[in-house]
């Protein structure tokens, strides 16, 4: 039997050779890679540095913090001066080939997501390097287009190598708000979402001088310059909020959303509200202008549907991250209701306050309801993904395939919505829709409420299907844990 003073000799013995913190050299910390040093061997040196060791292994607070809001703040002037480019900007106005151009851009920014994802999952540490270039490359385009002289040459500036620079940079930026943002995750993108509002309020006015004081080609130009001014500052603030390094082991793809019937909802849902979602908003100053109001009443409309539109997201985005215990089991309401209202509200008002309005007070009505609420849809893409799966690995790649329904409905909308003006009859202020717009009246209308639809019918049989067979495994689960306490 070992004696008292075999014992402490081998304590003693233990505590020298203990294994020793690993030292963290900084020198690349800008870039953030860290890099791991062998252990020192002089015991001196370790107390001295240790206090230093642990600051630079903690990481910065997630939905809080100064990092936290200058990423929130960079992100929200890019998003607003530039995702949202050809929602507000008319350098050909009268040319019927601007809604191609349009069209052709925002192809890339929806329908290139679950690639841009993809990319951005497997080169996670040159986040930055890709925003940067994707920013100079949307400048580069957006400049070269003031000197285009035709509609091909427009076409490949405007169109292809802006639309291109916009999703190179976006889907970074969209990644790093998922490691700065956990709870309040919906309040971030509710923001981000919010900034294409705000700045809806008074560039179209801007833009509308430019054109008429120096012409489509030097606007074209100002705006590139203005972009590079106003965002280009920002960029630095872009900053990841977890370290990075050329050893990072990137994890496999995983794709098991697709396997749960949820999924399939949300995309229906997404598809059908996206098929509408932008028709109110484009014809709203026409139908206004057909009534016999004048056209600056038709570009108020869409300055108080931008409003409202802010409005409704911040609302969506707070309530998506409240938690109410006493209401539901893990706090948080859940996203199908929110899905539904945002929808169904839509569906109601375009159907009651558009269709049969006959003046100016109902068609402020309409664009303050329907701003608030079909606004907000988007602003539950981050709730969504976390109702599919909490794993951060999933959330970029679910919300990237939510992204490009919503851009296969956008442009399948502009054919439709083409095809129903072309066949409607000439205005009639006595008809429903104003009778040209009847057609586009009843089809937005119909694409919300069914997208509402989709979301009561997940409500009324979900908990019967549970994301593929997730209510069964946990009965499973449960039953073994009662075998298991019964022996």
């Amino acid at each position: 039997m070992a004696t008292m003073t075999d014992t402490l000799e081998f304590e003693q013995h233990r505590l020298q050779v203990r294994p020793q913190p690993l030292r963290l050299r900084s020198g690349n910390k800008r870039h953030g890679i860290i890099f791991a040093s062998p252990p020192s061997p002089e015991p001196s040196t370790q107390s001295s540095d240790l206090c230093s060791e642990k600051a630079e292994l903690e990481l910065r607070p997630v939905d809080r913090g100064l990092g936290a809001w200058k990423f929130l703040f960079a992100a929200f002037m890019i998003e607003g001066f530039m995702f949202d480019y050809y929602s507000t900007h008319a350098p050909l106005a009268g040319n019927n080939n601007l809604s191609t151009i349009g069209t052709f851009g925002t192809c890339f920014y929806f329908l290139g997501a679950p690639i841009a994802t993809y990319l951005v999952r497997k080169y996670r540490r040159w986040h930055r390097q890709t925003i940067w270039t994707g920013f100079f490359i949307s400048i580069v385009g957006l400049g070269a287009a003031g000197w285009a002289e035709d509609f091909v040459s427009l076409l490949a500036t405007q169109g292809f190598t802006f639309g291109v620079g916009i999703l190179v940079m976006a889907y970074p930026i969209f990644n790093m708000m998922n490691e700065w943002f956990i709870e309040r995750r919906g309040l971030a993108l509710a923001v981000i979402c919010a900034s294409t509002g705000i700045t809806g309020l008074f560039i179209p006015f801007v833009l509308n001088f430019l054109l008429h004081k120096y012409g489509p080609a030097n606007t074209l130009r100002l705006s590139a310059l203005a972009l590079l001014l106003l965002c280009g500052p920002c960029l630095p603030l872009l900053k990841p909020r977890l370290p990075t390094s050329h050893d990072d082991i990137v994890p496999a793809a995983d794709y098991s959303f697709l396997k749960m019937p949820l999924f399939y909802c949300f995309a229906l849902a997404q598809l059908l509200q996206g098929l509408g979602f932008y028709l109110p908003t484009i014809y709203l100053p026409s139908y206004a202008i057909s009534m016999g109001l004048s056209g600056t009443m038709g570009a108020l409309l869409l300055v108080i549907a931008s409003f409202s539109q802010v409005l409704g997201q911040m609302a969506f985005g707070c309530v998506s991250d409240m938690r109410i215990k006493r209401l539901w089991i893990d706090g948080r309401v859940p996203v199908h209701i929110l899905l539904f209202v945002s929808t169904f509200i839509s569906g109601i008002s375009i159907f009651a306050l558009w269709g049969p309005a006959r003046s100016q007070g109902m068609l402020i009505a309409f664009a303050t309801v329907y701003g608030m609420s079909a606004g907000g849809f988007a602003v539950l893409w981050a709730r969504m993904s976390t109702t599919l799966s909490p794993s951060p690995s999933l959330a970029l790649t679910t919300f990237s395939y939510f992204a490009c329904t919503k851009g296969i409905g956008t442009v399948v909308a502009g054919p439709v919505s083409s095809a129903l003006i072309s066949r409607s009859p000439t205005a009639d202020r006595a008809a429903y829709g104003d009778g040209k717009f009847e057609g586009i009246v009843l089809y937005s209308g119909a694409c919300m409420l069914a997208s509402a639809a989709v979301m009561v019918a997940w409500g009324l049989m979900g908990r019967k299907v549970m994301s593929g067979g997730a209510l069964r495994k946990e009965e499973e689960e449960e039953e073994e844990g009662g075998c298991r306490r019964a022996v």
